[in-house]
């Protein structure tokens, strides 16, 4: 045997190198082995679990300073150590609580077979077996709903002003105090533009404080869209509150008024759907020289009204 090859392998730095290098995966490998095996054995350990009530009597607010339950829980160790790591929120159910005036109490021990089931393991005791929580009784008010839209429609579309809400009203529960003064409920803003189609969405009901409940939270909006055109009328003024005693003379005696409406109405809309006035009682007995005629009656299908001229003057005749 040749003394020289096993001497040379030594010396050599990067054959050492690579020795070592070895040497620290199988320590690495050993210890992974060596900690799956423990960590995927059963314990017994104290672990704390956050708090969540559920299956909250109606009409009912719960106040409570207890968000943790301490339990001692068998199973693995991974399970433990991810248990600790990341702590678990379950879910402790309200409604067979004991009620005595303004305290409840929940026992844990009732419930452990449906905080077993919650986690991978079992239950085997509690650090503390009862949850103590304060309540009070919720007031329930009927409240009608204000649909906040922001719409914008395409040109030559208008909104036919049939808005439907489904329903109109929310039921609200909660404090009294809070249920006094409230009397409407605004939906979260809705936004649309270049509308040119009838509209029909769910709307949310906004809702900022915690101490209300709102049934339901969505309501339906429904509103018709049609394509509306122009036209232009000329409209005679009609004079009121003129004593008997007075004649007198308007300059114009009729006015341009012009109005939009839908398409599909323009064989339906006439003069005589307008009614435009002017007020004697408003001249403050002839001292004004001109006074604004005022749009006393109109098409039900028309938007966006407007004549010219505004005001008017007149010559009174005695």
């Amino acid at each position: 045997m040749d003394l020289n090859i096993f001497n040379n392998s030594l010396s050599n730095p990067l054959a050492r190198k690579q020795k070592i290098k070895l040497f620290f995966i199988f320590i690495v490998i050993s210890f992974l082995f060596w900690g799956i095996t423990k960590f995927s054995k059963n314990y017994s350990a104290l672990v704390l679990f956050d708090v969540k009530y559920v299956n909250t009597p109606d009409l009912l607010i719960v106040e409570s300073d207890y968000r943790v339950i301490e339990g001692y829980i068998n199973t693995s160790g991974f399970q433990i150590l991810l248990y600790r790591l990341a702590p678990k929120t379950l879910n402790v159910d309200i409604s067979i609580a004991n009620f005595e005036k303004s305290k409840g109490i929940i026992d844990l021990i009732s419930q452990r077979r449906f905080l077993d089931d919650q986690i991978i393991g079992n239950f085997l005791s509690f650090e503390n077996d009862r949850l103590y929580f304060d309540y009070s009784t919720l007031k329930r008010k009927k409240v009608k709903v204000n649909i906040n839209t922001n719409f914008n429609y395409a040109s030559g579309y208008n909104s036919m002003n049939d808005s439907r809400v489904e329903p109109d009203s929310v039921s609200v529960s909660g404090p009294e105090h809070k249920l006094v003064s409230l009397n409407v409920l605004n939906t979260e803003v809705v936004e649309k533009d270049n509308i040119s189609n009838n509209i029909k969405i769910i709307v949310s009901i906004e809702n900022n404080d915690s101490l209300l409940k709102v049934t339901p939270i969505e309501v339906l909006f429904e509103e018709s869209v049609k394509r509306f055109t122009e036209q232009v009328f000329e409209i005679p003024i009609r004079v009121i509150n003129l004593p008997d005693s007075i004649k007198i003379k308007l300059f114009p005696e009729k006015v341009n008024l012009t109005s939009s409406f839908p398409l599909e109405y323009i064989e339906k809309v006439k003069e005589e759907d307008f009614e435009l006035v002017f007020d004697y009682e408003i001249t403050n007995n002839g001292k004004f020289q001109s006074v604004p005629v005022s749009l006393v009656k109109y098409s039900e299908f028309s938007r966006n009204i407007r004549w010219t001229p505004k005001t008017i003057s007149y010559l009174i005749k005695k």
